[in-house]
């Protein structure tokens, strides 16, 4: 038995109502099709990337199964005919090793402990970072201002 993911669409003109039967119909066709389903998740309506028979949107479904490699051509036909797919793809699951997932999981943990890091320098104040400033002017008040400027037209009157 090799592993297999198959991810379709479903039309949006299902109502919420109609596409759990429609999925369970899918399913149906499937087993009868000599897979065997591990795993369903419904990934929910989504935008399509590009208009597909005039639709916009689509419920998206992704299902984890086994089988034998000569069903996945029924299987291909079957979902191929069907009237309530839109697209559909199947793709064989590669079957990772210890050291693999060993590896994934070293590496989730090394981006999580970054993650954490990146939200403890966010949330410092401030004042404990060092942030260049420009130099600025002295402030003047309304009346040390009025004086530079009488002593500027006293010395220059063209301007």
């Amino acid at each position: 038995m090799q592993r297999y993911e198959l991810m379709y669409i479903l039309p949006p003109t299902l109502t919420e109502n109609e596409v759990p039967a429609t999925t369970e119909k899918i399913s149906t066709l499937l087993k009868d099709n000599g897979a065997e389903i591990s795993q369903e998740v419904d990934l929910g309506k989504k935008r399509l990337a590009y208009p597909i028979n005039h639709h916009q949107y689509g419920y998206y479904r992704l299902l984890e199964m086994s089988s034998e490699p000569s069903n996945i051509a029924k299987m291909n036909n079957a979902l191929r005919l069907s009237p309530h797919v839109l697209r559909y793809q199947i793709i064989v699951k590669p079957v990772k090793s210890q050291a693999t997932v060993e590896r994934e999981q070293a590496l989730k943990a090394r981006l999580a402990v970054k993650r954490q890091q990146r939200a403890l320098a966010a949330e410092t104040p401030a004042a404990t970072r060092y942030e260049p400033t420009a130099p600025q002017a002295p402030t003047l008040t309304p009346e040390e201002l009025e004086k530079k400027i009488e002593k500027i037209l006293e010395e220059n009157p063209d301007v």
